[in-house]
């Protein structure tokens, strides 16, 4: 089973619409595909389902086994771990998990995917937040490969420093090689824009596989109407995008 964590350390770049897609195109190309919504939004679980029992916080304090918490979309071969984004009376929230205990548990995502993998499943995707704290580091350690998702501004230039500096320093104090990072999704690309040329221009100039997704006004209405960018229907672009981002993680 491949692990893929979906990162940087910025909001607002489409980490969770990047997720949602590799998923689905995973799924669609027949292969058993688990979203972990590790992000305590919760945008993920909010587009891929309606109601759950269960929630990764649970599965992480022990409350619930992995089979417990695994709830299936409707697409088929796509399964997800929900987060609940409410802090639920009585109930252990992701965000207290992250405060109190992910410092003391580093393997728990490694552990929890080894438990993923005898369910059967070809993919484990991991959709994030924009942080890179323990729990954070607790992902890298379980993922195999990570991809970042950036826009053509400079405040996502920034973010991707700030995320290559952080992924470093994590695997020189770790002694570790993964994940590996080769692949950019550089998202909601407008070519009419002299920037968006520049830094995709200097991209391709580096060692990165470049993965350019155009705006697309499908991937906001397949949001309001809780579906994936291929239900929905997107731009040809787009769908193709997306394929080249399976063929390169897959």
């Amino acid at each position: 089973m491949k692990k893929i964590s979906i990162a940087i350390q910025k909001g607002g770049v489409g980490k969770t619409t990047i997720s949602l897609s590799l998923a689905a195109q995973l799924a669609n190309q027949g292969k058993k595909v688990l979203l972990i919504d590790a992000d305590p939004q919760g945008n993920s679980t909010g587009t891929l389902l309606e109601s759950f029992n269960h929630d990764l916080a649970e599965a992480l304090y022990g409350d619930v086994t992995i089979d417990q918490v695994v709830v299936p979309t409707s697409i088929e071969n796509l399964f997800i771990i929900p987060t609940n984004s409410i802090d639920r009376k009585g109930f252990r929230s992701l965000k207290t998990y992250r405060s109190s205990e992910a410092s003391k548990e580093p393997f728990i995502f490694a552990d929890l995917c080894d438990e993923v993998q005898k369910l059967g499943f070809d993919y484990c995707i991991f959709d994030t937040s924009p942080a890179f704290d323990d729990f954070e580091e607790n992902i890298m350690t379980a993922s195999d490969e990570v991809v970042v998702v950036i826009k053509a501004d400079a405040y996502s230039q920034d973010g991707l420093q700030i995320f290559r500096n952080n992924l470093e320093s994590f695997k020189k104090r770790k002694h570790v090689q993964n994940p590996k990072f080769e692949t950019i999704v550089l998202n909601e690309i407008n070519r009419t824009i002299k920037l968006t040329d520049i830094i995709s221009e200097g991209l391709n100039e580096g060692d990165f596989n470049v993965v350019s997704v155009p705006v697309d006004q499908n991937f906001k209405y397949a949001t309001i109407e809780r579906k994936t960018i291929q239900q929905r229907g997107g731009k040809s672009e787009t769908l193709e995008a997306l394929q080249k981002l399976a063929e390169l993680v897959g």
